[in-house]
C-alpha cells in the first residue's frame, strides 16, 4: 500500500518541478516567458501551477487563482448647495407708521418704526452714501413706500399707491 503512494509520488514531482516558469524582458522591452531562464538576462520566477477549482452553488466552475471581484465603488456624495431661505412677507408700511417719519430722522429711527425694509439699495457717492428702502405694497396698504437716505439721515419719502 505504501508502495502506492510512493510511486504516485515520484510520477507527481517532476510534474511540480515542470510547472516553473520564468519571465524576463529583453532589450527591446519585449517580456517573454518560458521553461529555462536566459543566460545574459534576469528573470523572475512566476508561480504557473493550475489552480484548483470549486463549483459553487449555481453549479458554475469557480478559479481560485482568479482575485475576488472588487465592489462597485461606493456612490460620491454629492454637496448640494443648502436650499435658499424662503423669500419674506412682503410687509408694507402702514399709512400711521408713514405719518410718523420725517425729514432728518435717523436710519436708526425709521427702522425703529417701520422695521425692516422689503427690499434696499445701496448707491455709494463720492462724499456719502445714498441707501433706499422700498416699503412694498400689500393688500391692507396698496401703497409703495421709498425711503431716501444720505449721510445716516431721512433725505426723502415717498409714497405711490401701486394697487
Amino acid at each position: 500500500m505504501f508502495c502506492k503512494y510512493l510511486i504516485l509520488l515520484i510520477f507527481l514531482f517532476p510534474l511540480a518541478a515542470a510547472a516553473q516558469v520564468y519571465r524576463w524582458v529583453d532589450e527591446r522591452g519585449v517580456t517573454h516567458y518560458g521553461e529555462k531562464p536566459p543566460a545574459n538576462r534576469a528573470a523572475k520566477t512566476i508561480d504557473a501551477r493550475p489552480a484548483a477549482a470549486s463549483v459553487d452553488s449555481e453549479g458554475k466552475l469557480i478559479e481560485a487563482s482568479k482575485p475576488p471581484a472588487k465592489a462597485a465603488p461606493a456612490p460620491q456624495a454629492v454637496l448640494l448647495p443648502p436650499p435658499a431661505p424662503p423669500a419674506p412677507p412682503v410687509r408694507g408700511m402702514d399709512f400711521g407708521v408713514y405719518t410718523q417719519l420725517r425729514q432728518g430722522m435717523s436710519e436708526g429711527e425709521v427702522l425703529l418704526r417701520a422695521g425692516r425694509p422689503d427690499h434696499e439699495t445701496f448707491d455709494g457717492g463720492r462724499h456719502f452714501v445714498v441707501k433706499s428702502l422700498y416699503y412694498y405694497p400689500t393688500i391692507a396698504d396698496p401703497f409703495i413706500t421709498v425711503v431716501t437716505i444720505r449721510g445716516g439721515r431721512v433725505a426723502a419719502i415717498e409714497r405711490t399707491r401701486k394697487m
